[in-house]
């Protein structure tokens, strides 16, 4: 498996992520939408390095996405967060992930896939709202002005 495949399989688990509930029944639901995905899909569960991946990605934004979801906010013209489509939404909090704590993938790189998966799994206008949102992160980033 690559990281492409095993970056799709954490873009799914984090699309799964429940929204509007306790701290309690959130990690409850996510422990479970995690094995369901796992079981539903019929898909093996990845191996070796690409498994550590999806695991450390969709744990990471899951303890991470108030933060994750503050820097989206930062960058929203006339939106916030609980207007965002769910998948656009789900690769955005991905991609920032990536860029501010997977320090082996590039900040282009992190944009270039998240860009991909909105063409896949997106609106028809998805890539390049997502392409604007993570180029000004990219940016900040770069700047060491954007961090979680």
């Amino acid at each position: 498996m690559s990281r492409k495949t095993a970056r799709r399989h954490a873009f799914h688990l984090i699309f799964t992520l429940p929204y509007d509930v306790t701290d309690v029944e959130k990690l409850a639901k996510t422990k479970a939408a995690y094995f369901e995905y796992l079981d539903e899909t019929e898909q093996k569960r990845p191996k070796g390095k690409d498994a550590e991946y999806v695991d450390r990605a969709f744990w990471g934004v899951f303890e991470r996405i108030e933060q994750l979801d503050g820097v989206i906010e930062n960058f929203l013209r006339d939106w916030t967060v609980n207007r965002l489509n769910k998948a656009d939404l789900a690769i955005m909090r991905l991609a920032i992930y990536e860029m501010l704590c997977e320090k082996d993938v590039p900040l282009g790189a992190a944009v270039n896939e998240a860009i991909e998966l909105a063409k896949e799994y997106g609106a028809d206008d998805s890539p390049a709202f997502i392409n604007g949102v993570l180029g000004n992160v990219s940016r900040e980033i770069e700047k060491g002005q954007t961090k979680i």
